[in-house]
């Protein structure tokens, strides 16, 4: 039996220190839910796939299970009659917890719930029998029954970890402990009736205070549930530290613990959201999506794009949100009432950014210190503000149209760019203002002539100047183990078609002899099903091609994906496309575009026909616009089958425009779409009518995307027609040869994608005392601005300098630091060449392992010399003041001990 026995000293709690929430809304995303070690969450708002990124971040999950009471509003025949009451506060059915039917419910309840992949199950309304057992009789013989029900869930064959909501009078008849304990309302309550916060009695208290003191001296971890709303996170934070300081483990969330609360640490809200006008087109054509989820992705904020046409205002939990932006007409905001109504109660609890136009309700634009003035035409030119536009393209306003003007009315607000007439009229189009800012048409972004556009300021230093956001420590995707990312991947289109070389071979064949096999980084290679196998449109060719493609396949450093059985041109087809210069898709005979047979059944032809026996076809490599839907990601997310292509990232000198850099990411709540980091040579070959050569260019780009901010991973990335004529050989070898001269970490796609799509799942946190918290799901890399400092602590393996920040190695899900205005004189890793697998120091003597694809290279910093103790054999070298080089040429998992000297 399970005795509580007061002794003289308590015993130290297994989990004392760790975070727990208890979240009971919509679960959209994890990516605050992972700050918590422990997480209690509605089963049926939680998907299996979120469970399981919870668990990459060391997250336990719970699911919640009302012991004493039925929560939907009718009871199912089989318990009909053995509830006494209905509990009129939450509107559930008070249960007889003696009826075996009851028991047997709870008992497939909690089994099922274990097979789902939940850690264990957090039980709750265990007293709720008091609510009906009114003599001593009923009382023993509903808390007989608990305990038997407890006991039974125990010992379930998945043997769940069990927190308990209270119990505290059946705790002795117990066969075994509890993982923890928690109980509501210590010091703050809310009455769900009244919805309203109160104060809990002194006696109540002090009550409460006693029962968690016995098991706090049973080493059984106390936690205590108080109840304070986000909008108020400073008294939350009070309150936590309190209970801290008492020995609890708190929480302190809203009333509903439909908010994400204050535990061990608080999370910091990263998301922004932005909105969009749907009639306009849809969210990944949206200038919130194109134009500005990249600098704010950037800035290690997590962009959502909402469309006002669907979007509930009332149902927006602002506290999850660090800002928002609105890319709007001025007519949207007329067209949708409840925006504005919104509006009105948003401005000044949060940033905010309008882009284009403003609303148009009086109310608000009072609130925003801005008024309409009127008119102007004529000649306008600038005034003001021409440091923000001296590098750009000149806003310009037509003649032969009215412009509104817009003036500030408040102190405070400020115009940082502004245009007048001829006749002393004036507008502001950027204004600064305590509650964030406005960019104003033409600003921010011009279309121009040829069908482009182009921001004619700085988005980065707009976010930062008029957008307010916090600087934070930002999730990265272009850097692993201190390097930039290296990754090369072939769209298979052309493989059928003869490259102008003497024999007329395939192009593919001409790529196998003078890239594949000679470049010995890894690389990425699909096919397309219809263009080499025999359902395809060259059955007679599909013997030789099929043979060259296995060839490829066979290859070591080569990575097998698949480019879709035809083809398609375009995955949306509810859009309006006028103009489809080559069709839907590629001319199969008498096939119809089915996009699980592009998707699953190219895979899986790939994976029986050409695959060697030791691969597999690791992803689908997205074809033409490569924009395929929410719905057709679901498929390859349900087949655990990656996928990357899309985007539009294409800079080159003389056209380095911002708009032409997506973020790396499409986030769907189902799905994720990974853009190429760069697009391929037909933009830079102009569709390959004119420089066969152009792709050398892709250097530039690499270049710009690099510095003064890494914005994209270097990514070589090509079609097998690239290999068609010597001048585009020749473009591809320049390429890689400059690839190669990089300090970089050589990655297959595949596992830059793994990085990439985790991007927006990756939490952040400060503990009470003051040090960040991350939380990764599948990044490895941390960029902390320069103007954060240096990183300290134990709990990452080092970091690197890199042209905008620290680039910061992770070594394990969730880490903890702190920043220093200097850095400090330990020893760390500055980067290798591969994945780190593990990274550990004691007394100056470092435990290794590294993955690698090249050979192998590592530089330690912080050290005057280091020796080999165990592992590979290493040629060791000094680099500079307190940098040691050690290198193999061996590849693979590399494990080995070195002990290093201290500077």
């Amino acid at each position: 039996m399970f005795i509580i026995t007061i002794l003289l000293l308590p015993i130290q709690s297994l989990n004392a220190g760790q975070s727990v929430a208890f979240y009971y809304n919509k679960i959209d995303s994890v990516r605050e839910l992972v700050n918590y070690d422990r997480v209690v969450v509605t089963p049926d708002l939680i998907t299996d796939k979120h469970i399981k990124t919870l668990q990459k971040a060391d997250t336990l999950v719970f699911a919640y299970l009302s012991v004493g009471e039925y929560d939907g509003e009718a009871l199912p025949e089989n318990l009909a009659g053995h509830s006494p009451l209905i509990n009129q506060n939450w509107s559930s059915h008070v249960m007889d917890l003696s009826a075996s039917e009851w028991q047997e419910h709870l008992t497939k309840q909690a089994s099922s719930l274990m097979g789902r992949g939940f850690d264990g199950i957090f039980l709750d309304t265990l007293d709720s029998y008091t609510l009906f057992a009114e003599s001593p009789d009923e009382t023993t013989k509903q808390q007989t029954a608990l305990a038997n029900i407890l006991d039974a869930l125990h010992a379930l064959p998945a043997k769940p970890l069990l927190i308990f909501n209270r119990g505290f009078e059946i705790l002795d008849q117990l066969n075994f402990q509890p993982y923890a304990l928690a109980a509501e309302s210590m010091y703050n309550s809310y009455d769900p009736v009244a919805g309203s916060y109160q104060l809990v009695s002194e006696s109540d208290r002090q009550w409460l205070t006693g029962k968690l003191e016995d098991i706090k001296h049973v080493g059984v971890e106390a936690i205590v549930i108080d109840y304070l709303p986000a909008s108020d996170r400073n008294a939350q934070k009070q309150a936590a530290k309190r209970l801290i300081n008492e020995g609890y483990t708190p929480y302190i969330s809203d009333g509903l613990l439909y908010e994400f609360g204050v535990s061990t640490i608080e999370p910091i809200a990263k998301r922004v959201l932005g909105f969009y006008d749907s009639q306009f087109g849809r969210m990944t054509t949206s200038q919130c999506h194109r134009m500005m989820s990249m600098p704010i992705e950037y800035k290690g904020y997590v962009p959502e794009c909402l469309d006002i046409r669907t979007t509930d205002f009332s149902n927006i939990d602002i506290s999850r949100y660090a800002g928002f932006f609105f890319w709007l007409e001025e007519n949207s905001y007329q067209q949708v009432p409840a925006l504005q109504n919104w509006l009105d109660t948003l401005i000044g609890k949060r940033p905010i950014l309008f882009l284009n136009s403003l609303p148009s309700k009086q109310s608000v634009l009072a609130k925003l210190g801005i008024a309409n003035k009127g008119e102007m035409s004529g000649n306008i030119t600038q005034q003001q503000g021409h440091n923000w536009t001296q590098q750009f393209y000149p806003a310009s306003f037509s003649q032969f149209e009215k412009h509104t003007m817009w003036h500030p009315t408040q102190i405070g607000v400020s115009s940082e760019i502004t245009f007048g007439n001829e006749a002393g009229q004036t507008t502001t189009a950027l204004f600064k203002a305590p509650w964030g800012g406005a960019a104003l048409a033409p600003f921010p972004v011009m279309a121009l002539a040829n069908n482009t556009e182009t921001w004619i300021l700085d988005p980065f230093r707009l976010i930062n100047a008029v957008f307010p956001l916090p600087d934070i420590p930002a999730a990265d995707a272009t850097t692993e183990s201190g390097l930039r990312i290296l990754t090369s991947h072939v769209d298979g289109d052309g493989f059928p078609s003869k490259a102008w070389f003497p024999g007329k071979p395939y192009t593919a064949e001409v790529l196998n002899d003078h890239i594949f096999t000679q470049y010995d980084i890894p690389q990425t290679i699909s096919v397309i099903e219809g263009e080499v196998g025999k359902r395809g449109l060259y059955p007679e060719q599909s013997d030789k091609m099929e043979a060259i493609a296995r060839e490829i396949f066979r290859l070591p450093n080569v990575e097998i994906a698949s480019h879709t059985f035809s083809h398609p041109f375009f995955w949306d087809f509810s859009a309006d496309i006028k103009t489809k210069q080559y069709g839907n898709n590629l001319p199969i005979p008498n096939y119809t575009v089915d996009y699980y047979n592009e998707i699953l059944g190219s895979i899986n032809y790939i994976d029986k026909k050409l695959a060697p026996k030791n691969k597999r076809a690791e992803l689908i490599l997205w074809s033409g616009n490569a924009d395929p839907t929410e719905e057709i990601l679901a498929i390859a997310e349900q087949a655990d089958v990656l996928n990357v292509n899309g985007g539009n990232t294409y800079v080159v000198r003389g056209n380095n425009n911002f708009t032409q850099i997506s973020p790396t990411i499409a986030w769907y709540p189902s799905a994720v779409q990974v853009y190429a980091p760069v697009l391929n040579e037909n933009r830079y070959t102009n569709l390959w009518t004119e420089h066969h050569d152009g792709y050398s260019r892709a250097v530039e780009t690499f270049e710009i995307l690099g510095s003064p901010r890494r914005l994209k991973s270097i990514s070589i990335y090509y079609h097998m027609y690239s290999g068609a004529y010597p001048a585009s050989l020749n473009s591809l070898k320049k390429v890689y040869d400059w690839a190669l001269k990089q300090q970089s970490t050589p990655l297959y796609l595949s596992e830059y994608a793994h990085r990439a799509r985790a991007l927006y799942e990756t939490g952040l946190a400060r503990t009470l005392d003051g040090q960040w918290q991350i939380a990764s799901t599948g990044v490895a890399s941390i960029r902390l601005p320069d103007v954060l400092g240096y990183p300290s602590g134990n709990e990452f393996a080092g970091w690197n300098s890199g042209p905008d920040g620290k680039f910061m190695i992770l070594k394990q899900p969730k880490t903890r630091f702190r920043t220093n205005h200097s850095p400090d004189s330990a020893v760390h890793l500055e980067s290798t060449n591969g994945t780190l697998v593990n990274w550990k120091i004691t007394n100056n003597v470092i435990d290794w392992a590294v993955f690698t694809h090249m050979p192998f290279k590592m530089v330690v910093r912080g050290a005057n010399n280091c020796k080999r103790i165990d592992g590979p054999h290493l040629t060791i070298k000094k680099r500079g003041e307190g940098k040691i080089e050690l290198a193999s040429h061996e590849t693979g998992k590399l494990t080995g001990t070195i002990q290093c000297q201290m500077l």
